[in-house]
Parts: C-alpha cells; sequence; structure tokens
C-alpha cells in the first residue's frame, strides 16, 4: 500500500514513542508497580512531545496527559502514547501506541489512524476510505459465528456493571480480559477477535479513537454509548460505552445479552 504523508507521520511518531518505551521497561528491576508505570507513560509521552516538536507539522496533541499546540494545530492529534500501562510495567507483551489524526474534534472527521504494538513491534493503520492494514497487509473482520463459540475481550475493572453483562459471561465460553482497549479492537478489526466490550461508561477517547477508525475502515461495526456507528467527540473529557464487533450479526447477538 502506498503511505500518505498522515501515515507516514503517524507510524513515524509511533515507533519513536515505542522506542522509548522499550528503553523505560529496563528501569523498572526493584521498583514498585506505581513507580514503573508513571516512568513508561512519561517515557512514552514525552518522546510523541519531542516528536511533534521537530516534526515540522501542524498539530493540536489531545492525550491523557494534557494538550498541546504546535505550528498553529492545523490538525488535531488524539493520543495514548501507551494504552495498557499496567501491562508494560508488569512485563505483559500486551499495549499500544495509539495515535489519530483529525481534521475536526469528532471522530467522524479522521484522516489516518495508528495502533502499534509494542511487544511485537506490528502496525495496524487505516486512513479514511481506503481500508486498514498490518503491516501493510489488509485486514478484515471474521465470519460471524454463535456466542459459546466466539472469542470476545470484555473489559471488567474498577466499576464495571457486572448486572449488564451477566447473561454474555454466562453464554460465551471463550472471554479474555487482556488489558489495552486499542489493541483488543484491532484484535477485532484483523479477524483474531470476534468482538470486544466494554459498558463501563469510562473507556476514554484517547485511548479508543485509533482502534475504532481501524475497526471501521476494515469492515467491523460498533455501538458506542447506545448509537450505532456512532460519532465520538475527541476530547481528553469523552468518555464511553463500546460494543465493537465483527459484523452485525456479531453485535446483533452480543447486544441481546447485555441489559
Amino acid at each position: 500500500m502506498a503511505s500518505s504523508r498522515h501515515l507516514r507521520l503517524l507510524v513515524e511518531a509511533a515507533e519513536r514513542v515505542r522506542a522509548s518505551i522499550l528503553r523505560a521497561e529496563g528501569e523498572r528491576r526493584g521498583l514498585s508497580l506505581e513507580r514503573r508505570k508513571r516512568i513508561v507513560d512519561e517515557a512514552a509521552e514525552e518522546a510523541l512531545e519531542a516528536y511533534l516538536r521537530g516534526s515540522g507539522a501542524s498539530i493540536r496533541l489531545v492525550s491523557e496527559e494534557g494538550e498541546a499546540t504546535y505550528r498553529g494545530g492545523e490538525l488535531l492529534l488524539i493520543a495514548d502514547p501507551l494504552d495498557g500501562t499496567t501491562n508494560t510495567a508488569s512485563g505483559i507483551p500486551f499495549s499500544a501506541v495509539a495515535l489519530l489524526l483529525s481534521e475536526t474534534e469528532h471522530l467522524s472527521g479522521a484522516l489516518a489512524s495508528v495502533v502499534l504494538d509494542v511487544a511485537s513491534g506490528d502496525v495496524y493503520k487505516a486512513e479514511r476510505g481506503l481500508g486498514a492494514w498490518r503491516d501493510g497487509e489488509p485486514i478484515r473482520p471474521r465470519r460471524p459465528r454463535p456466542i459459546p463459540r466466539a472469542v470476545i475481550s470484555i473489559d471488567l475493572s474498577k466499576s464495571a456493571p457486572l448486572e449488564r453483562v451477566r447473561r454474555l459471561i454466562a453464554e460465551a465460553r471463550h472471554l479474555r480480559q487482556l488489558g489495552s482497549a486499542a489493541l483488543s479492537l484491532c484484535l477485532v478489526a484483523s479477524g483474531i477477535l470476534d468482538a470486544h466490550v466494554d459498558v463501563r461508561g469510562v473507556l476514554r477517547a484517547v485511548d479508543s479513537a485509533a482502534a475504532l477508525h481501524i475497526l471501521r475502515e476494515a469492515g467491523g461495526v460498533y455501538r458506542v454509548n447506545g448509537v450505532y456507528l456512532g460519532d465520538l467527540r475527541l476530547t481528553r473529557g469523552s468518555r464511553l460505552s463500546v460494543i465493537a464487533a465483527s459484523s452485525d450479526e456479531m453485535l446483533r447477538a452480543i447486544e441481546k445479552l447485555v441489559a
């Protein structure tokens, strides 16, 4: 595939951030988990900011840590420099750099997106209207299959409303809690997972926007805050519930089991 300047910018930024995270991982020995989390988070954020300062691009950055404007801020970069901080700090190889470039403050304005798997280096990317790829190869979600046979990631951490997902837990035989929404959504986009469910209402736009764009460009579907293929405001404060699936059929099957 031919890469646009937007994708090239995002891929280069993500690779720079990943390199910084991997270097910071070596500092975790003998430290508390919270301290290790701070080290890798700060390394990721600082690497992204340093890249943007030197890139020459006109960007307004919105991330978990704050906002910054570079050379006028013509385009919006919604970023989670490290989605899955606890995994990385604990030595669990499931985390990602998630970046989305938009011409508006809404997901519908997305131009390009990248999710980079920190452990493997795999790059998931999408461009508006052109599809989605993993390491240059086109990706598509898998065909629907019955809930008992489906492999579904679900987030039950913190304030999870267990009563809402009780029937899904009872019927699904292959539930997984993986610790990175961005990477989980990309696994749905690439046909590895059948669906991703997070109905806590606390998932941040900065964590999920890039991967939702990749999923949609790959041909997957989702419901955000109860709205089918709902638009998402790209701000630090935006929180959401999401059910993402490989197909409409899979989405409907899950929704029947989620109150």
